[in-house]
């Protein structure tokens, strides 16, 4: 068993509130309180591609409780959900809104469950390639179209994981060839605005559906893992904690095992599988140009220098 050492002051305490505020226990008494927990479907939303879902999704499994849609693995949903956004602001305009003339309440409330309809429906799909007796359990790397998360999936659980955007670019950048790092940079940023948005506007209803969680914590703090099982209505002590401990790596940039290309077979674990920290072998030319891009993002979510 190989554990990679973590440093945790890497950790700002400068980050975001909000994102603090989804990175602790504060919504602890909601997820204990919530009768449906364990019949609830899991989404895990990725700040970037090589962020982490392989692992996260991989250690949820072991649960026995989870299944991923078989093989369709990341569902992407949300990628062009505005289209969906956009049928239902549409239809209801043109065809149902002279109902409500004296109701617009009702009206909005007619537009909101004709687009929950719609996600249901999507629900129904993932389900259809997941075995019976198991919980939905889904993952797509990037937070494209967030915004409509619970628009379409108003009773789901949505873990989102972050990764130092300095380690996400540098694997992009060998994982994908022919994109170059201020391409890899942009997109970071990019994606944590949406995740920082997106957790500034959430109804209050639904803060208690939320986590956030650092892909470098779930290496280093098995408290980490813990919080994450209770968030999805797990107990902590039935999970096989030797198995995540021993937890093979599948689709890393850098440590392939003997293959020479990007692939997701799991590899076993070794002391050369150090996924942090790769960034600091950068020239000042490209940490200057992360900090100039990305920096206020990664400050956000509560990385540090």
């Amino acid at each position: 068993m190989v554990r990679q050492n973590v440093n945790s002051e890497k950790y700002s305490v400068s980050a975001d509130p909000v994102v603090s505020t989804y990175s602790d226990w504060t919504h602890r008494h909601v997820w204990k309180d919530d009768g449906e927990r364990m019949r609830r479907p899991v989404f895990i939303v990725g700040i970037h591609r090589r962020s982490g879902t392989n692992f996260l999704a991989d250690a949820i499994c072991l649960t026995s409780r989870f299944s991923l849609p078989v093989p369709l693995y990341e569902d992407y949903l949300l990628q062009y959900s505005n289209m969906l956004v956009e049928y239902v602001q549409l239809t209801a305009h043109e065809q149902y809104e002279k109902r409500f003339t004296e109701k617009p309440e009702a009206y909005s409330e007619c537009r909101r469950l004709m687009l929950r309809s719609i996600g249901d429906g999507l629900l129904a799909f993932l389900r259809s390639y997941v075995a019976d007796g198991y919980r939905i359990l889904t993952k797509t790397p990037d937070p494209w179209n967030l915004v409509n998360f619970f628009a379409l999936f108003p009773d789901a659980l949505l873990i989102i994981i972050v990764r130092d955007g300095r380690d996400c670019v540098e694997s992009a950048k060998w994982a994908f060839p022919g994109r170059s790092y201020i391409y890899w940079m942009t997109t970071w940023a990019a994606n944590a605005r949406t995740i920082l948005n997106f957790l500034n506007r959430v109804s209050p209803h639904h803060q208690g559906q939320i986590i956030v969680t650092r892909y470098e914590e779930l290496l280093s703090d098995d408290s980490e893992m813990e919080r994450i099982l209770e968030f999805i209505g797990c107990c902590p002590r039935d999970y096989p904690w030797d198995a995540f401990h021993a937890l093979p790596v599948r689709g890393s940039t850098f440590f392939k095992g003997e293959k020479e290309t990007l692939h997701w077979q799991p590899v076993n674990k070794t002391k050369d599988f150090q996924p942090v920290g790769r960034w600091k072998k950068w020239s000042w030319w490209l940490r200057w140009n992360f900090k100039r891009v990305a920096g206020r993002e990664l400050a956000a979510l509560g990385y540090t220098w």
